[in-house]
């Protein structure tokens, strides 16, 4: 989760709204209350003050308890009375006396302002003012009667439940609205990069779908544009190759007839051997592009696979040693191009072997509704950063391109064509000094 949350643009810029509402909260009302503290005290304290003496006039000598609850019907005073023959008070519990003594014996009496000091100090001298939980008593003496004005700072535990859930409510929802509301504005950056991902994996025919007219619809456009044009340039770059392929094919075709007229020769032995390398590549080419088109021509059949490994052995590579281990394997695939697949890979692993060590060796497997065809060899092996590119088309790891050590990088660009084209994946495993094995497997329907 917290992962998401830092990968999340939406997510950080709800967190920032709301780390600068608290901050603006905190602010706005620490500039309010004191702002409103001060009103209170050099304004409206000091006539409460000045009213509370009138009060303490209006109750008469002794305090008369009829007259104080209906002075404290009126406003927010509670009057508490302590004298010798009763002890009485306006609101549903009366104060402690002891504490109310213990309490004005202290010497610190509540912080006034100047304003407020002097509206007390103008009232009788017998007043003394304290602050108990937030409420202001004022303590004076009648007779034999103790009186104490308590200016009520009462919250209502109802209604200020009721108060905090709804402000808890409020702030929720406000919250919720500003996250979709950030979603729904940062939806097509979600969509781009779904969009970007597909273009990555070789879908250039997807569209990213533009909800908005403005900047992120603006920069939608731009990308599909961007795909459109890669399209286009792949595109191009295929019908090239194409085009170029078929069009050496027939000087290559009077080549090998004039060929064919020829002495025997060392001269025409070597000559051979590049006709039949230019043939093979202009074979592979073709091959590669017809399976990296849109609509992928294979004509799957149910095939013996073991038998057309064997084929492939005796038929191409009948004078090289291979080391065999095939089960009894009947799948769904174009027999044509697994064979291609099969003649590629041995070709490459004999080219590459060190036949000290042991023989190349070609399996097949099945597990699980999938089979599985490897082949290994014990050469030289390919360094781990190089693995990756070696079925990109025109990659090889020795960038010579002697006839000696292969050809053009197209045998396992091919290869990947052919299995991909089966709904299959393919693999690369080596390790320098001890040789590579490929790995291909298939569903055994021809489907995922």
């Amino acid at each position: 989760m917290l992962n998401r949350i830092q990968h999340s643009l939406s997510a950080k810029l709800i967190i920032l709204f709301i780390c600068a509402g608290i901050v603006l909260l905190l602010l706005v009302g620490s500039i309010m209350g004191k702002g409103f503290s001060r009103h209170f005290r050099s304004s409206i304290q000091p006539f409460m003050i000045h009213y509370i003496n009138l009060m303490h006039q209006e109750l008469g000598s002794p305090p008369d308890l009829e007259q104080a609850k209906r002075i404290t019907r009126d406003i927010p005073v509670d009057i508490h009375v302590f004298g010798p023959e009763q002890n009485w008070s306006t609101a549903d519990k009366q104060l402690d006396r002891n504490e109310l003594i213990e309490t004005f014996d202290r010497r610190r009496s509540v912080n006034l302002k100047p304003s407020a000091r002097n509206a007390l100090s103008r009232l009788d001298r017998r007043f003394r003012l304290k602050r108990v939980d937030g409420d202001l008593i004022l303590y004076t003496v009648e007779g034999d009667y103790d009186i104490y004005f308590q200016i009520r700072n009462r919250r209502d535990i109802k209604h200020g439940g009721r108060f905090s859930f709804f402000v808890l409510f409020a702030i929720l929802a406000i919250l919720l609205l500003i996250y979709y509301a950030t979603r729904a504005l940062f939806r097509p950056i979600e969509d781009i990069d779904r969009g970007i991902k597909q273009f990555s994996a070789g879908n250039l025919t997807h569209r990213i779908s533009k909800r908005r007219n403005d900047q992120l619809g603006d920069l939608t456009d731009s990308v599909n544009q961007m795909a459109e044009d890669i399209s286009n340039m792949l595109e191009a770059k295929r019908q090239l190759l194409l085009g170029i392929s078929h069009e050496l094919r027939s000087p290559l075709t009077r080549s090998k007839i004039n060929l064919a007229l020829m002495d025997d020769s060392a001269s025409k032995s070597e000559i051979e051997k590049d006709i039949q390398a230019m043939n093979q590549l202009i074979n592979e080419l073709l091959e590669s592009e017809r399976l990296n088109s849109p609509h992928k021509i294979i004509q799957p059949e149910m095939t013996d696979l073991h038998s057309l490994i064997e084929e492939v052995i005796e038929s191409e590579f009948a004078n090289q040693t291979i080391s065999v281990e095939l089960q009894s394997v009947t799948a769904n695939v174009d027999p044509v191009r697994i064979k291609l697949l099969v003649r590629n890979l041995l070709q490459n692993a004999i080219k590459y072997n060190d036949n000290k060590k042991s023989a190349p060796k070609v399996s097949l497997t099945v597990k699980s509704q999938r089979f599985t065809i490897a082949v290994r060899d014990y050469g030289a092996g390919i360094a781990a950063q190089q693995i990756p590119f070696l079925t990109e088309p025109f990659y090889r790891a020795d960038p010579s391109r002697q006839r000696m050590t292969g050809g053009y990088g197209l045998g396992l660009y091919l290869c990947r064509m052919i299995v991909e084209a089966h709904c299959g994946h393919i693999k690369i495993e080596s390790k320098l000094g001890k040789g590579t094995r490929v790995r291909c497997s298939f569903p055994l329907s021809g489907e995922n």
